[in-house]
């Protein structure tokens, strides 16, 4: 039963009866009302078996409930009142930090406590299996601190982390944006810091709920890992973020929670210190405390290449070229003949980007999501549109590609802009003697030609790579994000850097690629506008886009929110469904902005979401669970 919106009070003296609030983990935001009859109320925090629905369920006090009363509730009202069956805690299991945490994560990311319950806790904590986690430390006088520590090269930020791992008695969670490079730092730590460290585990299931129960019960003091670290149940000392303006610190599913940003509110509220490191900061970072920059590549390695100097290249059925340039031919094959591999990378996958019909040039679009489809081969090495399917580029949902066009019913399909499918034969073709590969799973016995999306670029740490070349560097500053400048000049600036050691490192492993790379950029503007940046450092990107952000509204300066509709499942109208919640936004003076389609999300531009999340809270009561729950994700940054 949901809680009245009326005064807050433990004990109802006119009924005896004590109530309280349960949270329990779901999609929905308001917590419940459980009768209580022992003595005293569940502390906050504790976990406690209460029936819902058909069955049962474990959910988390939630603190004294609204006051019931005869006149205040319809009749009969009080005796629908379900009680809670069983406290399974004497402690709240999470403590006070990650309980606070939660509460934090679904006021800010408008997710709800529940939802957030779910992502912080493996699955025995919310199937009630026992567990207890450590005591809190005794109060800190000191304040919060934040430090910063920006190098490109990896082997230099490695060090000062390992030097700061060293502190005796400190307790440390240090957070890398890919598993796998968190596992190699682990794996070089020295016997005496690995003796008290544990890598956290990539996947879920036992090896976490281990995880969880050693790191509770202080057994090891550093905790090192992905993403997924951040919900370490430990009281530490100090948090270091390497490559803190790394995307993959983005939660994929929904809400899209920030590592990050919940590693600075951990921070905060433990009065302890934070490290932000990484290649580059963070536009928030930048805005906040202005960071220079101390190193810049050398000129010579970054080339600049006229992409309307490339080969005329025609793909069946595609329209749309892959640029292929003279410069980015004569580079590849020196860098192969030097014993080296290199990497072409097009962040666009499969044979083509989208399908439109040539007859009435409609755009293919999921039935899902609504986003547009590429065409993929369904059967690997069987290319051509005869062997394609539909792959949603946002969601993933796979269909087959239809025979007619769905607005007009017109028979010719064809494809835009050639994807790395058709790349493959044509890098074969140009660099002859040298093995051409994409997808790669293990290391290339012999020098190769890779080729791939942005992704490829996390080979670098493991393989010696002399050239990585950007095809279509255009293209990945003008999607429509706002923040596609970034990720373009992120990603080139990372591939400058990742793998690279300095000249006379004796620490850095033999295998280690060499000093020197490098970076081709085809462009139809080379080094201009935001691409200069890349010979001045990350600064002078900052200035320029930050700038430009601040006159447009977009984040860091304010929050955008996106709310996508559910897919209605009792037949009701979906478009009157938006209209209810434009009505319900309306009211509380909150603009929101509608495409216009069906399937499209609302957007709202808010500097906080205290007030937005009142207007979304009746939506996401529990009463509406059959109708489906709005999807709403925040965008920070």
């Amino acid at each position: 039963m949901g809680k009245a919106d009326r005064g807050r009070s433990a004990l109802n003296g006119d009924l005896g009866l004590r109530c309280i609030d349960v949270v329990v983990p779901g999609p929905w935001w308001n917590a419940l009302v459980y009768a209580f009859d022992g003595e005293s109320a569940p502390a906050e925090g504790v976990r406690v078996k209460v029936p819902l629905g058909r069955g049962e369920r474990v959910g988390f006090a939630a603190g004294p409930a609204y006051d019931f009363s005869e006149t205040a509730m319809p009749p009969g009202a009080l005796k629908k009142l379900k009680y809670v069956k069983e406290v399974l805690d004497e402690t709240p299991p999470l403590g006070d930090e990650l309980w606070s945490l939660a509460g934090w994560i679904g006021k800010t990311f408008l997710c709800g406590m529940g939802e957030a319950l779910q992502i912080i806790c493996p699955t025995p904590i919310l199937q009630g299996e026992p567990f207890s986690p450590c005591p809190a430390p005794p109060g800190k006088n000191g304040a919060f601190q934040e430090i910063l520590f920006y190098h490109p090269l990896d082997e230099e930020r490695f060090a000062y982390y390992r030097e700061r791992l060293s502190n005796t008695g400190e307790r440390v969670l240090l957070l890398f944006p890919e598993a796998k490079e968190s596992a190699v730092f682990f794996t070089r730590l020295p016997k005496e810091i690995k003796a008290n460290a544990l890598l956290w585990p990539s996947s879920g299931g036992k090896k976490l709920w281990d995880a969880w129960n050693k790191t509770a019960s202080g057994e090891a003091r550093i905790v090192i890992g992905a993403q997924g670290a951040v919900f370490a149940p430990f009281y530490f000392d100090e948090f270091i973020v390497d490559d803190e303006s790394n995307p993959a610190y983005l939660f994929h599913r929904s809400p899209r929670l920030s590592a990050r940003s919940l590693t600075g509110r951990r921070a905060q509220f433990l009065k302890g210190r934070i490290v932000l490191g990484g290649r580059m900061p963070s536009g928030k970072t930048f805005l906040r405390s202005h960071p220079e920059c101390q190193v810049v590549p050398d000129r010579k390695n970054l080339v600049f290449v006229d992409m309307g100097r490339s080969f005329k290249t025609v793909i069946r059925g595609i329209e749309g070229q892959i640029p292929l340039t003279r410069a980015l031919i004569e580079h590849t094959q020196a860098t192969l003949s030097q014993g080296r591999h290199v990497f072409w990378i097009m962040d666009r996958k499969g044979q083509a980007g989208e399908v439109c019909c040539s007859d009435c040039g409609e755009t293919l679009y999921c039935s899902r999501c609504g986003s547009v489809m590429r065409t993929e081969s369904e059967n690997t090495g069987n290319t051509g549109p005869q062997n394609a399917i539909l792959r949603c580029v946002r969601c993933g949902l796979k269909e087959a590609l239809p025979a007619q066009c769905p607005a007009c019913r017109g028979t010719l399909l064809l494809g835009k802009r050639p994807g790395l499918e058709e790349l493959l034969p044509l890098a074969a073709r140009y660099v002859k003697g040298y093995d051409v590969l994409s997808d790669v799973k293990q290391k290339p016995a012999a020098p190769s030609l890779i080729l791939g999306t942005r992704k490829l670029l996390s080979l670098c740490s493991s393989l010696d790579v002399g050239l990585v070349a950007w095809l279509d560097l255009d293209a990945e500053g003008r999607k429509v994000e706002y923040n596609a400048r970034f990720q373009a000049f992120s990603m080139v600036w990372e591939s400058c850097w990742r793998g690279l050691r300095q000249d006379g490192d004796k620490d850095a492993p033999k295998e280690r690629p060499r000093e020197k790379r490098i970076v081709l950029i085809q462009t139809r503007r080379p080094g201009s506008g935001w691409q200069r940046s890349l010979w001045l450092g990350w600064d002078h990107f900052w200035k320029r886009e930050l700038q430009e952000r601040k006159h447009l509204n977009v984040p860091p300066y304010s929050l955008w929110v996106q709310i996508d509709l559910p897919d209605k499942k009792d037949g009701t109208n979906r478009h009157a469904d938006k209209q209810t919640l434009l009505q319900m936004l309306e009211k509380a003076n909150i603009f929101a902005m509608d495409p216009g389609d069906e399937k499209s999300p609302l957007w709202v531009t808010v500097k906080s979401t205290d007030r937005l999340a009142a207007a979304l809270a009746p939506r996401f009561e529990i009463k509406h669970s059959r109708l489906g729950f709005p999807v709403v994700t925040v965008w920070t940054e």
